[in-house]
């Protein structure tokens, strides 16, 4: 019965964690990162009203709900390191699956997202 369960949670665990899920970056890393001579690009995906309340410095603004209208103008950063956030996480890996279906290869989740940032600040 054991080995029934564990092999349960096993491939609950596999199928239930998406192959395609982009990898992450810490706040603390990032905040390393965008203190070097090329950081990556930053990608806030909340909502505007979110964004004017506070963001990460430098951070661009694309809502997650609007990512595939703004293709054309991300495209010029297709070859960078690009790290993604939101609040929750939700929406960043929804965008980072957008950008990644259209051939951006070096996509990142903030871990802990903006709050995640904010407390190392």
């Amino acid at each position: 019965m054991k080995a029934l369960i564990s092999t349960f949670v096993l491939l609950l665990t596999i199928f239930s964690t998406p192959l395609w899920a982009a990898d992450s970056i810490s706040a603390e890393q990032l905040k390393q990162e965008m203190a070097s001579n090329k950081g990556p690009i930053v990608i806030d995906v909340r909502d505007e009203d979110e964004y004017l309340a506070g963001h990460i410095p430098g951070a661009i603004m694309v809502p997650a709900k609007n990512i595939e209208h703004h293709l054309d103008m991300l495209e010029q950063y297709k070859k960078d390191e690009i790290v993604l956030y939101c609040v929750s996480g939700r929406r960043a890996s929804a965008a980072a699956t957008a950008l990644e279906n259209a051939g951006f290869k070096k996509v990142r989740l903030l871990e802990g997202n903006y709050p995640a940032w904010q407390a190392v600040q």
